[in-house]
């Protein structure tokens, strides 16, 4: 129920700490926190990488005391064509046994075996494997494992993600929509993929994008929200008809320069496109096809 005691819910909004990265440097953990909930997200996302970091999650459960900012999760990277028993991989699971109870984990793959090319199903089988290891951690601890889509990974594709919650089924594993690796790798049909996913979507994150000129290298850019070609407005549009009510996030991936300023600009611009697609919910339907 929403503040004014409709029954519309609360948007809430995430950032994701990829935005105090730079060429200068990282950002401090207490750093991101803080500018973060200065400038009105109502939780953060922290970035572990791989399993060898796995005692950095064990900071979400004093965010909200410390900062005042909820918890939007981890961010953590399977490659498992390095074996299950490399740290990077066997941490994971020391992570799951050991951050606060109820957590999230955006769990990107890399790869599946050595020598598979992105979205090829033949990764399914050890992936799931891997998977169904990690959720009977995650199921005693009621921690969601979202699947990341990510581009030149093995999952690669949105529908990627879709098809390994299909095939598992399990409550504890979830996806999120990564608005920036669909548009640099597909752009198109998201309305029918978005359809298929709703069961299992559970976090959101977006960019401002544009097709690099050149085709190759980095095949589009990330930038604030209020930037780029990516249609942003359309996407939120489409998920408010839907039905999704999880956070929207901002990704800030590889953009450098003031974090406090593109976090502001994007969560600017992200509340209000939510009000958009809520006032005019007619507007944008030509992403629906």
């Amino acid at each position: 129920m929403g503040k004014d005691g409709s029954n519309q819910v609360e948007q809430k909004y995430y950032a994701m700490d990829f935005a105090f990265y730079s060429s200068m440097g990282v950002y401090h953990f207490e750093d991101c926190c803080e500018i973060s909930r200065a400038v009105g997200y109502d939780a953060m996302l922290l970035s572990v990488w791989d399993g060898r970091n796995w005692a950095q999650a064990e900071q979400l459960a004093s965010m909200k005391s410390r900062f005042g900012i909820d918890p939007a999760g981890v961010y953590v990277v399977l490659n498992l064509a390095l074996g299950e028993q490399d740290p990077r991989n066997s941490g994971i699971l020391t992570m799951l046994e050991t951050m606060p109870e109820g957590s999230t984990v955006q769990l990107a793959i890399r790869s599946a075996t050595p020598h598979l090319r992105p979205s090829d199903p033949a990764g399914d089988a050890p992936v799931a494997a891997w998977l169904q290891l990690a959720l009977a951690i995650a199921a005693a601890r009621h921690i969601q494992i979202l699947l990341y889509h990510h581009l030149s990974f093995w999952v690669e594709k949105f529908g990627d993600a879709i098809r390994l919650c299909a095939t598992l089924a399990h409550p504890n594993l979830g996806v999120v929509f990564c608005g920036y690796h669909w548009y640099a790798v597909e752009g198109a049909g998201l309305a029918p993929l978005l359809k298929q996913a709703l069961p299992y979507l559970q976090q959101v994150n977006l960019s401002g994008s544009r097709r690099s000129p050149l085709g190759f290298g980095q095949v589009a850019t990330i930038e604030p929200l209020d930037t780029g070609e990516m249609d942003n407005f359309a996407v939120i549009a489409l998920l408010h008809r839907l039905g999704y009510t999880g956070m929207l996030g901002y990704l800030g991936w590889d953009e450098g320069g003031d974090p406090y300023c593109k976090l502001e600009r994007s969560l600017r611009a992200l509340k209000a496109m939510r009000a958009h697609a809520e006032r005019h919910p007619r507007w944008a339907h030509h992403i629906d096809a």
